[in-house]
């Protein structure tokens, strides 16, 4: 049974912007277990527009890491789906522009042999989709840095009717020092 799963990257003090990720080796080994279960990736349009300018290009590039490059070719190999209600084009394959969130689409990847949904960072889509109650589970990478300032916070602007509470599925520490959290939503 597929999934809507959010992946995050944060730092302790709630900042998710890309310019704090330690995105080493094992980071990219665990990523590649959230992509296997996935049938489309979703971005909002800021993560969109960065993973577009960074993945296809590591594919050019002579002599990039092994892991970076297993992560390049999966996320250009996977369809994509931006979020966006001012993105025009996109140059990356496999991807598409989605401008605003039909929520039969998003529950059709949570039936029965289907593959999941997976979000990579994108605040904007994920406060969206779990003010939604359509996120099933949450991975928050706890980041290994006290920001201190960025010009995101997670769930800034997310205006919830209810609490949404968590159940926690398991934890795991990546030698770096981050810490990835696995939440499932309970329904």
């Amino acid at each position: 049974m597929g999934k809507v799963i959010s992946l995050i990257n944060t730092t302790p003090d709630g900042f998710v912007d890309s310019q704090y990720v330690n995105a080493d080796d094992e980071f990219h080994e665990f990523v590649h277990g959230l992509l296997a279960q996935t049938q489309t990736v979703a971005f909002g349009r800021n993560s969109f527009e960065l993973f577009q300018q960074i993945w296809p290009a590591v594919l050019e590039k002579e002599g990039a890491p092994e892991s970076q490059v297993l992560m390049a070719k999966a996320l250009t190999d996977l369809p994509k789906a931006a979020y966006s209600s001012t993105l025009k084009t996109t140059t990356w394959k496999n991807s598409s522009i989605v401008k605003t969130i039909d929520q039969e689409l998003i529950n059709s990847y949570k039936q029965v042999n289907r593959k999941g949904l997976l979000t990579i960072g994108s605040p904007g889509l994920v406060a969206a989709l779990t003010e939604l109650k359509l996120v099933d589970d949450y991975y928050f990478c706890i980041q290994s840095t006290i920001a201190g300032s960025g010009n995101a916070r997670l769930f800034d602007k997310i205006k919830l009717d209810t609490r949404q509470p968590l159940k926690l599925v398991d934890s795991k520490q990546l030698q770096s020092g981050v810490v990835i959290i696995h939440y499932e939503r309970v329904k």
